[in-house]
C-alpha cells in the first residue's frame, strides 16, 4: 500500500510536470504561429521574444525564425528600392500570354500619355506607330514565345500622336510547364537621343556635301597623323585618291617644298602641333613635281580616339599672280581717272632726266592745278567732284598728243611730261590746255560750273636734277602763276627773284619744326604807351629767331609759315610762352598782346586752347590781349566774331591791326567788337609830309572814339610825330621812338620734357 501510494504520488508529480512542460511549450508554439501570421499579413518587422525558461531547442528554433524574418525584411526592402529606381527610370508593363496588358507602372503611363485604366486589358498595338513592318514583330514574338529574352529599340506612338523611341527588354515569365505564362517589358525612353542622332546625321550630311563642293582642299588625320579623309579638292591638289591615301602618313601624301618658311611645316609634323587657328603659307610640291604656292590653316580634332587634326589648303598660285598684277596696277595707276599716278610720273621723270643727260634731249615737266574745284566738292559733294575729275582728265588727254605723258599727282593736281619740247613750246601747250579746261562746262542739277587752271613748267635739261626737284620747281612756278590770277602759265627760272624768294621761304618753313624743338625762338616785347597819364601801358609780343648765330625778325618767317600752314603752331607756342611768363611775373600788371594768323582765327580749337592755358597756369584773362589783322578778320568774319566773343568772355582784350588798309574797313568794323584799333603804319609814317595821311589818321582816331574803342598809332619814329598824334587824340603810341623791342625779362623757355608732362588741352570740348 505504501509502495502504491509512493507510485501514485510519483505518477501524480510526473503528470503535473508533464502538464506544466506541455503548457509552456504550447505557449511558445502559439507565439510562433501568431508571428508567422503577422509576417504573412505583410508585417515583416514582427519578431518572437526568446524566453529564458524555454527549452534550448525551442530557443534555437526561435532565433532561427527571427533571423529568417530579418533577412526576409531586408530582401523585401532592397526589392522595393530597386522597384522604385526602376519605376523612376523605366516604363514597366506586364502582359499575358496573348500580349494583353495586365500591369503598367506610372512612368509608362506618363511616356505613353495613357492612363492606367486606358492601358489595362489593351494589346500593345495601342502604342504601335506603324514604323516597323510585320517581319519585325514576327521575329520579336518568335523569340519571346519560345522563352527567349528580346532586346532592341521600338518606335511607338503616344496618345497625342508623337513618336517615341524606347530601348526595350521583354522577359518571358514561365509557368510550371516551362512555357511563357506572361511577359515583363522594361522600356527606357530614347527619343531625345534619337532626335540628336538624326540632327547629327543631318549635320554630318550637310558638311559632307559642303566639303565635297568647296574649292579648298580639306585633309583630316588621326592621332597617328595618318590621313582619314580627303575631299575632292584635296584629291585634285595632292594628286591622290582618298582610297589610296587612307591611313597613309600625312607627309607621304603631301610634301612641302624646301623653300617653305621654316615655321610653315611645323603644324604638319604631328596633330599635337596643330594649334587652333594656326595659319600660314608654304610651297607645296605635288606628286607630279609641280610647285604651288598655298595658304593653310590647321586645328586640332579631339575625340574618343585621341587627338587628330584638320588641315585646309588653298592654292594661291593664280591668286598670287593676280594679286601681283593688281598691286602693280595700284602702284602705278590712279584708280579714279585711270591715269598714271604720282609714282608712275616720278618714274617717267627719271627716264626723261636720263635721256636729257645722256642724249642731250630737252623735255618739260608741267604742274597743272585746277581752280574752283573745291567749290564743286563743297556744293555738290565728293562723288560729283570725282566725276568731274574723270571728265577733266579725259578732256586733257584728248587735247594732248600721243607722246605726252599725263598723270594725276593727287587731289586736283596733274603732272604732264612733254618729251622733246622746248620751254616756249611747253608754254604754248600749257596755254592751250588751260584754255580747254576753261572752256569745259560741267552741269549738276541745273547748276553750271566753270573751272580754271594754272600751270607751272620746269625745263628738263642736262643740268643735274632729280625728279623730286623738278616737281618742286614746277610746283613753285604753278604757285607763282596762281598768285597772279586764274588761267596763268609760268616757266620756272632759277635766277628769277621771285623764285629765289619762294625757295628761301620753303627753307624757312622746313627748318621751323626743328627750330621750335631746339628752343631757337625768342619772345620779345615792345611798349604800347598811353598818351594820357593814368592809363595802363601795354606790350605787343614779337617773335625773334636765333638762326645761324644771328637774331632774325619775323619778316621772312611769318609769310612762309602762313603759306605752308604752320602759323597756328607758332601762335599756340606764343600763347603758352606769354601765359607761362605772366604766371611767373605776378607783379607785372601790363596787358600783353599776341598776334594771330588768319588760319588760327579760323581754327575752332584755338579758343579752347587759350582757355585751358589760362586755367592751367592760373592767369587772369585781363592780362592777355590778341591782335588780328583787318584782312584776316574780314576773310574769316564769322570765325573772328566767335573768337572775339569767346576771348572777351574770359576777360581778354582784342585789337584790330593794320586798320585802314582794306577798303571795306568801315563796313566790317561794326561787326567786329574790338577794344583797340591799330592804325596802319603806312598812314602814320607819311602824315608829316602828306595832309591826306593826317586826315586819315585823325578820322580813324575819331572813329575809334565814337565806337568806344582805343586808337593805337604804329611805327612812331620821332618826337614830332608823337606830338602830332597826341594832338590828334590818338590814345596809344607804338614805335622805335617810344620803345625798341627787347627780350622778355626773366623769361625761361618751356622744355620739351615739361611740355610732354603737361596734360593735353581738351580743345573741342571747351569750344563746344
Amino acid at each position: 500500500t505504501r509502495l502504491f501510494m509512493l507510485l501514485a504520488a510519483a505518477f501524480a508529480l510526473l503528470g503535473w510536470l508533464t502538464h506544466v512542460l506541455l503548457k509552456t511549450n504550447l505557449q511558445d508554439l502559439t507565439r510562433l504561429r501568431a508571428t508567422a501570421r503577422r509576417i504573412e499579413a505583410g508585417d515583416y518587422s514582427a519578431r518572437i521574444p526568446i524566453r529564458a525558461s524555454s527549452p534550448p531547442e525551442l530557443q534555437q528554433t526561435t532565433r532561427a525564425f527571427n533571423h529568417m524574418s530579418s533577412a526576409l525584411e531586408q530582401v523585401l526592402t532592397d526589392l522595393n528600392e530597386q522597384q522604385k529606381a526602376l519605376d523612376s527610370t523605366a516604363g514597366v508593363t506586364e502582359s499575358d500570354a496573348a500580349g494583353n496588358i495586365t500591369f503598367t507602372n506610372d512612368l509608362f503611363c506618363r511616356i505613353s500619355g495613357y492612363t492606367r485604366e486606358e492601358l489595362i486589358g489593351q494589346n500593345h498595338r495601342i502604342v504601335n506607330s506603324g514604323g516597323h513592318d510585320a517581319a519585325f514583330f514576327n521575329d520579336l514574338w518568335g523569340i519571346i514565345s519560345s522563352g527567349g529574352t528580346w532586346r532592341g529599340e521600338i518606335c511607338n506612338r503616344d496618345k497625342d500622336g508623337r513618336l517615341i523611341w524606347m530601348a526595350t527588354t521583354i522577359i518571358p515569365i514561365k509557368g510550371d510547364d516551362g512555357l511563357p505564362q506572361k511577359y515583363l517589358s522594361i522600356r527606357f525612353d530614347t527619343t531625345q537621343r534619337k532626335l540628336d542622332e538624326a540632327a547629327l546625321n543631318d549635320e554630318k550630311a550637310r558638311w559632307q556635301v559642303t566639303l565635297q563642293s568647296i574649292n579648298d582642299a580639306v585633309i583630316v588625320t588621326n592621332p597617328r597623323n595618318q590621313v582619314t579623309y580627303l575631299n575632292p579638292a584635296a584629291e585634285n591638289l595632292l594628286g591622290i585618291a582618298l582610297d589610296e591615301a587612307m591611313l597613309s602618313p600625312l607627309n607621304a601624301v603631301m610634301q612641302l617644298d624646301q623653300r617653305s618658311h621654316d615655321d610653315a611645316p611645323a603644324c604638319f609634323l604631328s596633330p599635337a602641333t596643330a594649334l587652333h587657328g594656326q595659319t600660314g603659307s608654304a610651297q607645296l610640291q605635288t606628286r607630279s613635281g609641280q610647285h604651288l604656292a598655298i595658304s593653310y590653316s590647321c586645328a586640332p580634332l579631339t575625340g574618343p580616339g585621341g587627338l587628330g587634326a584638320i588641315y585646309v589648303l588653298r592654292d594661291e598660285t593664280e591668286k598670287k599672280k593676280q594679286l601681283l598684277d593688281s598691286l602693280r596696277e595700284m602702284a602705278f595707276h590712279d584708280p579714279l581717272t585711270n591715269l598714271p599716278n604720282r609714282r608712275a610720273v616720278e618714274g617717267r621723270l627719271e627716264r626723261a632726266l636720263r635721256t636729257a643727260r645722256d642724249e642731250a634731249q630737252q623735255h618739260a615737266f608741267c604742274y597743272i592745278d585746277l581752280d574752283q574745284f573745291k567749290l564743286v566738292n563743297d556744293t555738290c559733294g565728293h562723288s560729283v567732284g570725282d566725276a568731274l575729275l574723270v571728265d577733266i582728265a579725259q578732256t586733257m588727254k584728248e587735247a594732248l598728243s600721243a607722246q605726252a605723258y599725263l598723270g594725276r599727282l593727287g587731289g586736283d593736281e596733274f603732272g604732264l611730261i612733254l618729251f622733246d619740247t622746248r620751254p616756249a613750246e611747253a608754254i604754248e601747250v600749257c596755254r592751250q590746255l588751260v584754255q580747254r579746261i576753261r572752256d569745259f562746262r560741267f552741269e549738276h542739277k541745273g547748276r553750271r560750273f566753270t573751272l580754271g587752271a594754272c600751270a607751272g613748267i620746269a625745263p628738263i635739261t642736262q643740268v643735274p636734277a632729280t625728279a623730286g626737284e623738278l616737281m618742286v620747281q614746277a610746283d613753285m612756278a604753278c604757285y607763282r602763276a596762281k598768285s597772279e590770277g586764274s588761267g596763268r602759265v609760268m616757266l620756272y627760272e632759277a635766277d628769277e627773284v621771285g623764285f629765289r624768294r619762294l625757295e628761301a621761304e620753303m627753307g624757312w618753313a622746313a627748318d621751323f619744326a626743328q627750330a621750335l624743338e631746339a628752343n631757337q625762338f625768342l619772345p620779345y616785347r615792345q611798349l604800347i604807351q598811353p598818351t594820357s597819364s593814368g592809363s595802363q601801358p601795354h606790350y605787343e609780343v614779337l617773335i625773334r629767331w636765333q638762326r645761324n648765330g644771328t637774331i632774325e625778325g619775323p619778316a621772312k618767317l611769318l609769310p612762309a609759315l602762313e603759306r605752308y600752314g604752320q602759323a597756328p603752331i607758332l601762335d599756340r607756342w606764343m600763347v603758352e610762352t606769354v601765359v607761362s611768363y605772366l604766371a611767373a611775373q605776378p607783379d607785372d600788371h601790363a596787358v600783353y598782346f599776341i598776334n594771330l594768323s588768319g588760319k588760327t582765327v579760323a581754327d575752332e580749337a584755338f579758343l579752347g586752347t587759350v582757355c585751358y592755358l589760362l586755367d592751367h597756369y592760373g592767369v587772369a584773362g585781363e592780362r592777355l590781349g590778341f591782335e588780328v589783322t583787318e584782312t584776316a578778320a574780314v576773310v574769316n568774319l564769322e570765325d573772328a566774331q566767335r573768337l572775339i566773343h569767346g576771348l572777351r568772355q574770359r576777360g581778354c582784350q582784342f585789337a584790330l591791326d593794320d586798320f585802314g588798309r582794306d577798303a571795306s574797313s568801315f563796313f566790317y568794323l561794326k561787326h567786329l567788337p574790338a577794344d583797340f584799333l591799330k592804325i596802319d603804319g603806312a598812314f602814320v609814317r607819311g602824315m608829316l609830309d602828306d595832309r591826306r595821311d593826317q586826315a586819315i589818321v585823325r578820322s580813324i582816331a575819331k572813329l575809334a572814339s565814337d565806337f568806344g574803342m582805343h586808337s593805337v598809332a604804329e611805327q612812331v619814329e620821332d618826337a614830332e610825330m608823337a606830338a602830332l598824334l597826341r594832338d590828334m587824340g590818338v590814345d596809344y603810341l607804338q614805335g622805335y621812338h617810344i620803345h625798341r623791342p627787347e627780350a622778355l625779362p626773366h623769361w625761361q623757355p618751356v622744355t620739351a620734357t615739361q611740355a610732354a608732362q603737361r596734360p593735353r588741352a581738351p580743345h573741342l570740348a571747351l569750344v563746344k
